[in-house]
């Protein structure tokens, strides 16, 4: 495969992004492929075979006035490089997709979430602008839905809005080397009663209630709630349980997963709201491939993996006295526990690992070949 040019695209990922460089641009330039990225914050020239582009020196989120200039770095990247595949992982960047198709390549559409719910839930208390980005994001799927000539999708539920035959579901399961335990792993009994929460802090996916429910916990259970991420909003140090809760800001990815061996609990309390109540997020699989049991929300796709595989309690995320409940059961009984973690590690070594995912990966670019 090494004639066939492929493009990454991003303008709102890191050059560092799991989905999209560590799974899906290593994966295709093992197989053979001349791969490249064309993405914010990386320098360097090449790694892992993957050839970098960056956008910007820097990266941080952009906002809309950003956008633009952004755009038109990744405009001018991606037409020099003269790619055969463009894999596109925005929904800014559908435009650039349909200018491509002009061109002759052929153009990859890689949906991470449900943009028009995403913009629902994010924008929840300011509904005009929300139904107006929500549209806008609907609008450009609809022109990709005619257009382009594929669709990666990162559940079965995103999935379902683009057409079947043209649609292949990657699930973001970890890498198996992202489980292997740390040279300087805690055997589960003897780590100290702590808690989880991991990722994105927003205020749909349950970090007040996560903190309030520390406040709930009984006076002589020994137990702390440990954020790790980024807070991109009020943090809730006025909230009842602050006292027993340890933030600690954005790392990167290895360090961040190293305070999975260190933990006793993993927490995932996303609301039932558009875009959340499906499992497109790694951090479930990344707390079981850690062997943590998990509370998760009590919606239909997180209850049914925590109630199949036995590996974790669901409960109302919207409910601190459920979530307290949850969690004080699981560490005042450390054996039951212990149990679900494995149950839920051998799953992910099992299933709900990467290594099952890149063959789908390598036969769409096979087809496209």
């Amino acid at each position: 495969m090494s004639n066939l040019r492929v493009a990454h695209v991003s303008i709102i990922h890191r050059g560092h992004d799991v989905r999209i460089f560590e799974k899906q641009c290593r994966t295709l330039a093992r197989a053979g492929y001349d791969v490249h990225l064309v993405a914010g914050g990386r320098n360097g020239r090449e790694r892992d075979g993957v050839c970098f582009h960056p956008v910007t020196r820097s990266f941080a989120r952009p906002r809309l006035r950003q956008q633009w200039r952004l755009q038109l770095a990744a405009w001018r990247q991606s037409l020099r490089l003269r790619a055969d595949v463009y894999h596109l992982h925005d929904p800014h960047l559908i435009p650039l997709g349909l200018a491509l198709k002009l061109r002759g390549a052929r153009v990859l559409y890689d949906a991470h979430e449900d943009y028009p719910g995403h913009a629902r839930a994010k924008l929840a208390d300011r509904p005009v602008r929300s139904a107006v980005k929500a549209g806008v994001w609907r609008t450009l799927e609809g022109a990709a839905r005619r257009s382009l000539d594929g669709f990666v999708c990162a559940c079965e539920e995103i999935a379902g809005h683009f057409p079947p035959e043209r649609t292949t579901v990657l699930h973001n399961f970890p890498l198996h080397s992202d489980f292997a335990p740390p040279s300087d792993d805690v055997p589960y009994a003897r780590r100290p009663p702590v808690v989880l929460f991991l990722g994105a802090m927003k205020r749909f996916r349950g970090i007040h209630d996560a903190v309030r429910a520390m406040a709930l916990l009984p006076d002589g259970l020994d137990c702390r709630l440990r954020l790790v991420g980024r807070m991109d909003f009020r943090a809730p140090q006025e909230d009842p349980g602050w006292e027993r809760t340890e933030y600690l800001p954005w790392c990167d990815r290895h360090a961040a997963l190293r305070e999975l061996s260190r933990a006793r609990v993993g927490l995932v309390a996303v609301h039932p709201v558009p875009n959340e109540c499906a499992i497109r997020s790694n951090k479930l699989f990344e707390y079981m491939a850690a062997g943590l049991p998990v509370v998760v929300a009590d919606t239909p796709g997180w209850r049914v993996v925590a109630e199949q595989i036995d590996c974790g309690l669901a409960v109302d995320p919207r409910d601190p006295t459920a979530l307290a409940e949850a969690i004080a059961h699981l560490i005042a009984n450390p054996a039951a526990a212990e149990e679900m973690g494995r149950r839920g590690r051998a799953a992910v070594e099992r299933r709900f690992n990467w290594d099952r995912e890149a063959g789908r990966l390598l036969d769409l670019y096979g087809a496209l070949a």
